[in-house]
């Protein structure tokens, strides 16, 4: 193997879950840098995930608190971690809904093994 490639993980594990999960998220930021207006669905997608359920899982709780308290280009940042932290951050995200179902079966095929 030539020196700087990387391998892709083996399809569906964690680690290859947590590679996809961060290229929709970078794509969902590129996204909401040229839509704005995009932003506001994650603090929807919570509220009606709280409504839903009767509660507030920790999960979301922290989404809303790292909301309230940053600015969209920090949350943004944040989201696209490419850190365990991040990682941990994105299987709770409330981003979904922002790209289509196109964009994300293209993502999807960037990753997809032959």
């Amino acid at each position: 193997m030539k020196s700087g490639t990387r391998t892709k993980p083996p399809m569906l594990s964690h680690q290859w879950i947590d590679l996809v999960d961060l290229a929709a998220h970078r794509a969902m930021a590129r996204k909401i840098r040229r839509e704005p207006k995009l932003f506001d669905r994650a603090r929807r997608n919570i509220a009606r995930w709280v409504k839903g359920n009767r509660g507030c899982p920790p999960a979301l709780r922290e989404w809303k608190r790292i909301l309230d308290q940053n600015a969209r280009g920090t949350v943004l940042r944040i989201m696209t971690r490419p850190d365990e932290e991040g990682n941990r951050l994105r299987q709770s995200s409330p981003f979904c809904g922002i790209l289509t179902e196109r964009e994300r079966e293209a993502i999807w095929a960037r990753y997809d093994q032959e």
